[in-house]
């Protein structure tokens, strides 16, 4: 098995959001940006080696990041969490999130809060409707 290869920073990198269709059928524009910072859930996996498939159900490995964006239209930023994806035996990272999570800093930050406050789903139990009510 060939080495793997890195998922590397994509500080300084360019991105392009293409508009949905209704937008752009009423003259609207794609969005363009440069991330400016990021953060991963568990940076090591970034440079791990390659790993066989464990079963027929081995879905890979993912490496999940927040970034931070800075638009060239108006200069503000937002916030992106999404992922890459590593087949299991492939030395090849490729961006598995077609569909990010993107916003102002305001409303991850909203999710956020919602989501830690529901502290029963930050443990290694069985869900319980009664809890998580």
């Amino acid at each position: 098995m060939m080495g793997a290869r890195p998922l590397t920073s994509r500080i300084g990198r360019r991105v392009t959001f293409r508009a949905p269709n209704d937008v752009s059928q009423n003259g609207g524009v794609h969005g363009a940006g440069t991330i400016i910072d990021e953060v991963w859930a568990d940076p090591a996996l970034n440079t791990a080696p390659v790993r066989a498939r464990q079963d027929p159900n081995d879905w890979g490995d993912y490496s999940f990041f927040g970034q931070r964006i800075r638009w060239d239209a108006d200069g503000n930023c937002s916030i992106r969490l999404g992922y890459c994806r590593r087949a299991a035996g492939s030395v090849v990272w490729r961006f598995g999130s077609q569909m990010t999570i993107n916003a102002d800093w305001q409303t991850i930050k909203a999710l956020f809060i919602s989501a830690l406050a529901r502290t029963s789903w930050f443990q290694d139990e069985p869900f319980s409707p009664q809890k998580d009510a």
